[in-house]
This record gives structure tokens, C-alpha cells and sequence, in this order.
């Protein structure tokens, strides 16, 4: 079961990597709904503190 998620998360990687853009996000997105609708898997919760270090490093860039 690890291997075929495991393939589907890089199928997604991989397809939005040669979309490029904002398709790689979206490809993330899909991903991340075929491994919780099909496979029953939760999604954790938002990495909060690391989106607060890209904030402070953008904000300092700015």
C-alpha cells in the first residue's frame, strides 16, 4: 500500500513539475485529495510555524 501512495504523491510531483507554474500546486492538490478520498488518509495539520519563517523572510526581503 506505501508503494502505490508513495507513487501517486510522485506521479503528481512529477506531472505538475512539467505543468510548471501554478500547476504544480495544483498537482499537489489533486494528490492530496486521491490519498484522502481513496485511501481513507487525514491530512495533518498546517505547518504553521514554517509558514511564519517565509513570511518574516519575505517580509525582511521587502
Amino acid at each position: 500500500m506505501f508503494i502505490i501512495e508513495f507513487l501517486i504523491v510522485l506521479g503528481c510531483i512529477l506531472i505538475g513539475a512539467r505543468i510548471g507554474g501554478i500547476g504544480l500546486g495544483v498537482m499537489g492538490g489533486i494528490g492530496l485529495a486521491i490519498l484522502s478520498f481513496v485511501f481513507g488518509m487525514r491530512p495533518t495539520s498546517p505547518p504553521i510555524d514554517v509558514m511564519l519563517m517565509i513570511m518574516a523572510v519575505v517580509a525582511a526581503a521587502a
